[in-house]
Order: C-alpha cells, then sequence, then structure tokens
C-alpha cells in the first residue's frame, strides 16, 4: 500500500492498481476497504479480478447473496481460474447451498481425471462430501491432498481437521483423535496454563468495582449493544444467530475492535504500569457504537459474541453501561473436544490444541465470570447450551425477553437467516436446533481422563 497509495493519488482512475489495492486490503482483513476500491474498479472496467475480490471480501462480511452474485460473475467472465471458481463454491457452501457448490466445483474435478486436486480444491470438496455424508470417499479426498501439502502448514491443518471431521463423523473415534493431534503437533503449539491464570489473577485483583467507578464511565446509556460471553464452542455463534433472526436485531459476528482496544489497556496493567493504559474510552464507544450502526442501521439490539468477550466485561461495562450480557455455558467436557477438534489459530488460542488446557482456560473463565457477576451493574443472562438446544422456544423466547424486544416468531426460523457465519459454526446454525453433540465427549472419554474442571457449578452433568 505505501507505493500504491502515491499511484493512486496521481491516477485514481487506473482499474489494474484500484483491483491490486483490493487485493491487499482483503488480504489484510480490511473488507469494507477491499469492496470500495473493487466496486470503483468496476465502475470503470468489466473484469473478473474485482468482481472475485469484491465477492471474496462480501463472504468475509457474511454478505452471502451478493457475494454469490459477485462471483457468478466472475466465473462467468473467466470460468477456467481455479482460485475464482473454489470462491464461488465456499460461498455457496456456506450460504447453504450444497448442491449448486457441488456443480460449480465439477469442472475442477473433472479436470483433475481421479487424480489428486489441489489442496484448497481438495477442502471445498472434502466439505461438500461430509456435508453429504460421504464420509469415506471424503477421507480418501483428504488424503490425497495431504500427501502432497507441507507439514505444518495452514493447508496440511485444515485438510487434517477437515479429516477429523469426517472420522468422527463416521464413528472412528479414534483415527479422529489422531488425525487432530497430528494437526497440532505439527504446529508446535506451545501453551502455560499456569501463565495464564496468573494473569487472570492479575487482572481479578485490579478490575474491582471501586476501580471501574474510577476509570470513569461512557456517559452515553446506549441499549443499542448486546454481548455474548462464553468459551469458544459453547455455543456463542448460536446465541448471536437467534438474535440476528428478530426483525429489530442484528449480530455483527466476532467485531473485536474493543476487544483490541480492551486487550491493550489490560497489558499495561499487566506488565505493572497501569498509568500507561489508554483513558480514550468515550471516544472508542463513539466509535464501536458508529462502526455496528453502520453495520446494521435498523437494529434496535445488535450483538457481538467476539470471543474475548469474557475477559473484558469490565471494560464494555464502562464504555457500555446500558448494555446487557448473555453468558452462554457448555458442558466443558462437550466444549474441550470441540475445540481440539476444531482449527483455532494457535497465536491467538493455543491452549485449544489439548484437552487439558481447554480445561485451564475453562477455569480461568468461570472464575472471571464469577468475578464479574460480583463487580458489574450491567444485566447478565445465563444460559445453558444444553437446555436450549433441548427446550427450544422457552429459551429462545427468555433470550428475546432479557434483550427488551418482544417476541418474533422469526426467531424460531434463525437458521433460514440467509446469513454466513464466518465461525466453525457455521454449518451447525443453519439448522434447527439439535441435541446430537450433547454428550459428544463420551466418544473420547479416555483423552479426558484425569483432567481438573475446576468448581462445576452444575456445568458437568
Amino acid at each position: 500500500m505505501a507505493v500504491l497509495e502515491p499511484l493512486l493519488r496521481v491516477d485514481g482512475r487506473d482499474p489494474q492498481l484500484l483491483s491490486l489495492a483490493a487485493r491487499i486490503h482483503h488480504e489484510s482483513g480490511n473488507e469494507l476497504q477491499a469492496v470500495a476500491l473493487a466496486t470503483r474498479a468496476i465502475a470503470i472496467r468489466e473484469h473478473p479480478e474485482p468482481y472475485f475480490i469484491r465477492g471474496d471480501a462480501l463472504r468475509a462480511l457474511g454478505r452471502t447473496e451478493e457475494a454469490v452474485a459477485d462471483l457468478l460473475h466472475a466465473v462467468k467472465l473467466e470460468p477456467n481460474v481455479e482460485a475464482i471458481r473454489l470462491a464461488l463454491v465456499a460461498a455457496l457452501e456456506e450460504s447453504n447451498r450444497p448442491e449448486e457448490a457441488r456443480v460449480a466445483l465439477a469442472p475442477i474435478v473433472d479436470r483433475a481425471n481421479g487424480g489428486a486436486l489441489s489442496e484448497r480444491a481438495a477442502y471445498e470438496h472434502g466439505k461438500l462430501l461430509v456435508r453429504a455424508g460421504e464420509l469415506e470417499t471424503a477421507v480418501q479426498v483428504i488424503d490425497g491432498a495431504v500427501a502432497h501439502a507441507s507439514a505444518g502448514s495452514l493447508p496440511f491443518i485444515m485438510l487434517l481437521h477437515l479429516r477429523a471431521k469426517a472420522l468422527d463423523r463416521a464413528g472412528r473415534f479414534a483415527e479422529a483423535w489422531e488425525s487432530v493431534t497430528r494437526a497440532h503437533d505439527s504446529r508446535g503449539v506451545v501453551f502455560d496454563p499456569a501463565e495464564l491464570k496468573r494473569k487472570t489473577d492479575t487482572l481479578i485483583g485490579y478490575w474491582n468495582r471501586a476501580r471501574l467507578l474510577e476509570a470513569g464511565r461512557n456517559i452515553n446509556a446506549d441499549h443499542t449493544p448486546v454481548f455474548v460471553a462464553g468459551m469458544p464452542r459453547s455455543g456463542t455463534s448460536l446465541v448471536d444467530q437467534v438474535i440476528h433472526a428478530h426483525p429489530l436485531a442484528a449480530g455483527v459476528g466476532e467485531l473485536n475492535s474493543v476487544e483490541t482496544w480492551a486487550e491493550a489497556v489490560d497489558d499495561a496493567v499487566l506488565r505493572g504500569r497501569p498509568e500507561l493504559a489508554s483513558t480514550e474510552f468515550a471516544s472508542v464507544a463513539r466509535r464501536y457504537l458508529a462502526d455496528v450502526r453502520k453495520a446494521a442501521p435498523r437494529a434496535e439490539r445488535i450483538v457481538n459474541k467476539a470471543l474475548g468477550n469474557t475477559r473484558i466485561l469490565g471494560h464494555l461495562g464502562r464504555l457500555f453501561p446500558g448494555s446487557c450480557i448473555i453468558h452462554i455455558q457448555r458442558d466443558p467436557r462437550d466444549v474441550a473436544v470441540s475445540c481440539v477438534m476444531g482449527a483455532f489459530g494457535s497465536q491467538r488460542y493455543p491452549w485449544t490444541a489439548r484437552p487439558e488446557w481447554v480445561a485451564a482456560a475453562w477455569r480461568d473463565s468461570q472464575r472471571l465470570m464469577e468475578h464479574w457477576s460480583r463487580e458489574l451493574d450491567l444485566p447478565i443472562l445465563e444460559v445453558r447450551y444444553e437446555s436450549l438446544v433441548q427446550r427450544g422456544e422457552p429459551e429462545l423466547r427468555r433470550i428475546i425477553d432479557f434483550i427488551g424486544l418482544p417476541w418474533d416468531e422469526a426467531v424460531k426460523d434463525f437458521h433460514r437467516a440467509g446469513r454466513t457465519v464466518r465461525t466453525l459454526s457455521y454449518d451447525q446454525v443453519s439448522r434447527p436446533l439439535y441435541a446430537d453433540s450433547i454428550g459428544r465427549w463420551k466418544n473420547y472419554e479416555r483423552h479426558l481422563e484425569g483432567i481438573d474442571w475446576g468448581t462445576p457449578s452444575g456445568a458437568i452433568g
């Protein structure tokens, strides 16, 4: 971008420069900027590249129908570029249109003529096969690509996680665990539970009620923000999708702008230099509210389920004193299995690599929630994942009532929202409520033996 920006100032209508700038922003995760730049390029010249970039960026933003439209147009303009076609396949699959995705993928599979597919093509093909229940074929396709992937590379890790998912659904649990363990071992993940506990102890000791009040509060008691707290794989995406289905509400997924600011504040505390912490909480709150309202201008409640919310509830309380919190809990043994089987980032969530590490993170999450419940005045609704998926409508009504909205029948059809959920749970929240995953840990019981889950507090049935 440092090289491109002066060139764009000289000629801001060069479609190649605009497309390249859009790609850089997309690769950097700046999806709104990518969409804007690609749109400018499209207005100047019809070319598959900006349609591809804009479509993939829209997919990342969860704007599924727009993404599919752009990617279909890109494939029409350039049907033989594999990357464009695979982006379309992914968008169709994530938007719950698997049959259309298989049709779009067919030319790539046909060209392979029974040979090994590229790593990305094998991954997309494997996802569709798993979704269709063709589990043995999925494993064969994945194994063909894994054999050529570099150990420890992102494709290698993603393929092994998908292989584990196929084996798990096939009831081949020992092989599934071996596959996912191989993926984690290839990353060389390092995690110190004692260090996590030390950091949590410091935050609990520092952010008490008096200090939170002393730090000041945003005077804007806006009721728009709703925050979901909970461990990964505990049902946070499900709660987000349920609320998003209400006509007066919207979900922004895992928007982490406040989380990034709060973590910087807490880093100063952890280093013993709290005086260096940012005090710009009022401007942070204003920017956040502006961002979410831009994303959902007609919504009265906007839910954010960033996975770090549990650790920053103190900050959320002083930034948004009119907000409310939904804390969802699930049997930690099911959380542990699901985390280990999921492909989380090793940098941010290294503890997802082993069940005993997940247990350490679970214990800290429980301690933090007990602390925030004592020190904050924010309303907190406790939701049990098991109750939500088994009881259904009564729990859905309880959530909607808690956030102050009237009941709407659309909430029961949350799985028909037509929205791309950009998390590991995307294929699960596009289904009606189901209880199949309760007690999944029993398939892997021997890998959980001797693990300390802390005070159960009713969490383990």
